[in-house]
């Protein structure tokens, strides 16, 4: 099988993630390169492909116009993915690559977007906070005051140099990035801003607590799981009910078998659990369900 890569910034990493695969052959495309010769080509976001070439491609962000969105980089972004004709896309969080940090996150704030922020600067500034670019290397602490759809990869970018991300609930791309108070700080109010970021400028221990952790979780993500998702041809299903919502997922996960608790009141004989108007036969069980429902139900008389 051969693949081509479209041009980009992160050409070289997924050709590199490509070339580890034992069964195929990848190259990065260039004008000279005949495309008719490759199975398909990916590509990330609105990078340009051949005409007519099978396209698969990696979106990370919500403003790309080009299809198919084969692979997400967050799962905010799944819904507009099938709404463009995508029926299972599937979740490949963005790999940021940076280096490891020698120094604890400084307490320098940096905002993103900062041109259409003035006036959360100058409320900063106002209560003696150092305010820089956001690339400055004094900067420990970014704040995304977007209140709507923000972008995924400036937040990874910051969590992978292990700066502490103040960001807001209704922002999606950081609610999908962001557990608040463990790698990151999500608030669901703009006045609540300058009080966390005078609480993160001057407490360096919270600011090393949540730094950590935000690497960390950013540090699991890797290119060869998105070219393992780009390439995938079998999954099945669809992602409406699996993604959207987390009562749908608390609804599968309440009929589980493995929830066992609900059946410590039921009656053993014979092999079989009873509980109301259900029967199971434990016999039928894999070994971790049936270990599971064993130590919830009472003992049994020996």
């Amino acid at each position: 099988m051969k693949v081509g890569v479209a041009p980009g910034r992160f050409a070289t990493a997924i050709h590199t993630a490509l070339s580890q695969r034992a069964d195929l052959e990848a190259h990065i495309l260039s004008p000279e390169i005949d495309s008719s010769a490759y199975n398909l080509v990916v590509a990330v976001d609105d990078e340009p492909t051949p005409p007519k070439a099978q396209v698969r491609r990696y979106i990370t962000q919500h403003m790309s116009q080009a299809n198919p969105w084969t692979v997400v980089a967050a799962r905010h972004l799944l819904r507009e993915a099938v709404g463009r004709g995508t029926a299972t896309p599937i979740v490949a969080p963005l790999p940021i690559s940076a280096p490891v940090s020698i120094s604890p996150p400084k307490s320098g704030i940096g905002i993103v977007d900062a041109g259409n922020h003035k006036a959360l600067r100058t409320t900063l500034e106002a209560a003696s906070m150092r305010i820089f670019e956001i690339d400055d290397p004094d900067v420990g602490i970014i704040i995304d005051p977007s209140t709507s759809l923000g972008f995924v990869e400036p937040l990874r970018a910051a969590m992978s140099q292990e700066k502490v991300v103040i960001a807001m609930h209704t922002n999606e791309a950081a609610k999908d990035t962001i557990v608040h108070d463990t790698n990151g700080y999500l608030l669901t109010q703009r006045s609540q801003i300058c009080a966390a970021a005078e609480t993160l400028a001057t407490n360096a221990q919270e600011r090393s607590r949540l730094g950590f952790e935000a690497r960390k979780s950013i540090a699991t993500a890797n290119w060869q799981r998105v070219v393992r998702a780009l390439l995938l041809t079998t999954r099945t299903g669809t992602p409406e009910l699996e993604q959207f919502s987390d009562l749908p997922a608390y609804k599968r996960w309440s009929q589980r078998l493995g929830q066992a608790h609900q059946w410590r009141t039921s009656q053993y004989t014979d092999g079989n659990l009873k509980l109301r108007d259900h029967t199971i036969s434990l016999k039928d069980l894999g070994p971790l369900r049936k270990a599971s429902l064993e130590r919830a139900i009472r003992k049994r008389d020996q």
